[in-house]
């Protein structure tokens, strides 16, 4: 079943988001949130989405170049980061 469906991408939630949009009150995401909570759900869900998408993305990364390179990598995306800054991190 896996195999006969394709993945789904951050543009395909966009455009559901969009499509959801024409149909729904989507205040919550052009004006202020009715509630703290609701903005606290909101605030969650954005998170779980950035995370999840960052995962699935090293995880395929990983798949390709190999999951020490991919260390490796990020490593020096960091080690730059630092540099530029001047933060130093523990």
């Amino acid at each position: 079943m896996a195999g006969a469906i394709r993945p789904a991408t951050m543009a395909d939630y966009l455009y559901r988001l969009r499509i959801k949009a024409n149909y729904e009150d989507v205040t919550v995401f052009s004006d202020d949130p009715s509630s703290d909570r609701e903005a606290i759900e909101v605030g969650g869900d954005l998170v779980a989405l950035a995370s999840a998408t960052l995962l699935v993305h090293e995880l395929r990364i990983a798949a390709i170049i190999g999951a020490d390179d991919l260390v490796k990598a990020m490593d020096a995306v960091l080690a730059a980061q630092r540099a530029s800054s001047g933060t130093v991190w523990a």
